[in-house]
């Protein structure tokens, strides 16, 4: 008896081919719809999750305010060795200080010029950053002591300014005044959100960048990392305080610093991209439910067509159960073609998406399987209405219509 009925369905259904391909497709779409939008959801978040991983990750920074605007804050005091010294003398949950300089200047070599943003700071900041090298090396402590004239250039400068060539021992010049050694180059990280070149920096010893550009404005950040990496709010809350303790400043003053961290931001950055990829997927059901209607509006045609079969059907000895299983098999089999056809073309419409924006496929497994499932069961139950009318007809007023 299953095996006639769905032969039975598979007839009919191949009746009116052109009508059939229609209502398919129209859930082929939505299935097709839902798997893409979630598909892009979870692809942007996980691109955007990585960019914040290339700004450090577990990573507090140090920042002086720079504007005493604010009546609540006294004038900010700079950031200064006296902040860095006291933060590795008296914390106990840090295990990285580096402070460093910042500015854009002019690197020059032969008649190549670039401006670029320099930073003056310890040799622990590549591997604070998780920054490799693809050439040389970073200067150590005795050059930052003795304020050594070396740097390390980032993907973007050394290639503009030496092409193919090794740049490893070239002289450049710094500001159009000062002669610096290459000793390393950076290994090249692409590009952050908001499209800014991470690899356009160059890196010089502290000391270097004192003596030679001055830093009477202070240290732009001190960038702190936690022994462990679920100390990091501990770590904050006893950076502040040492800071507080360096700038003179009571427990009920206002800061003049901030101490922030990419995991604040990350966090956010994540609700948001989980709240919007929820905002397409509702988006994308209500195309799933336009699919499940449209297969109710065909079925319900098909009971009017075929009134006389159904009395025909009930005056030989059809219970009503099994004409409602009738229509139901033929609701089934077209919510299955058209989910199986939604669930090939959403995925293969995910994957070239995600290869052309350059970010990792975020199709999953619960996603297809959940889509396929969901849009079977709204076929059955958008096709139940319209069997149930079919078994409900009194089979001499079917018979009578022709």
């Amino acid at each position: 008896m299953r095996s006639e009925t769905l032969r039975m369905a598979l007839q009919v259904l191949t009746r009116n081919p052109g009508r059939s391909a229609l209502t398919v497709l129209g859930l082929a779409i939505g299935v097709a719809a839902f798997i893409a939008m979630v598909s892009f959801g979870q692809g942007a978040r996980r691109s955007v999750l990585s960019q914040f991983e290339n700004l450090g990750a577990n990573i507090l920074r140090v920042r002086s305010r720079a504007s005493a605007s604010d009546v609540l804050v006294k004038a900010p005091h700079p950031l200064s060795d006296r902040d860095v010294i006291a933060l590795r003398r008296e914390s106990t949950a840090l295990g990285a200080v580096v402070p460093h300089y910042r500015r854009v200047v002019d690197f020059t070599h032969g008649s190549t010029r670039v401006r670029t943003a320099m930073l003056g700071t310890d040799p622990e900041y590549p591997g604070l950053h998780d920054w490799s090298f693809a050439l040389g090396g970073m200067f150590d402590a005795r050059d930052s002591r003795d304020a050594a004239k070396l740097c390390v250039l980032g993907a973007s400068p050394a290639h503009k300014l030496f092409g193919d060539d090794d740049p490893l021992g070239a002289t450049v010049t710094i500001a159009g005044r000062f002669p610096c050694r290459v000793v390393g180059v950076l290994a090249a990280k692409g590009r952050s959100m908001s499209g800014s070149d991470l690899d356009d920096i160059a890196l010089i010893p502290v000391r270097t960048f004192q003596l030679l550009l001055g830093a009477t404005d202070g240290y732009a950040t001190i960038e702190l990392k936690p022994t462990q990496p679920d100390w990091l709010e501990a770590a904050r809350i006893e950076a502040e305080q040492i800071v507080r303790g360096t700038h003179g400043l009571s427990l009920d003053e206002q800061p003049d610093f901030d101490v922030v961290s990419p995991d604040d931001v990350t966090r956010a950055a994540d609700q948001t991209s989980r709240i919007l990829t929820g905002l397409l997927a509702g988006i994308a059901a209500v195309s799933l439910l336009v699919g499940g209607i449209g297969i109710m509006n065909i079925q319900l045609v098909a009971v009017a067509e075929r009134t006389h079969e159904i009395g025909i059907r009930a005056a030989i000895g059809a219970a009503p159960g099994q004409i409602m299983k009738q229509f139901l098999v033929e609701s089934c089999v077209l919510a299955s073609v058209g989910t199986l056809a939604g669930v090939v073309l959403g995925v293969a419409t995910a994957q070239i998406v995600a290869r052309g924006m350059g970010w990792a496929a975020g199709t999953s497994l619960l996603t297809v399987v959940g889509s396929g499932l969901f849009g079977i069961a709204v076929g059955v139950v958008f096709g139940y209405i319209p069997a149930l009318r079919a078994a409900r007809l009194d089979p001499i007023v079917a018979l009578r219509r022709e």
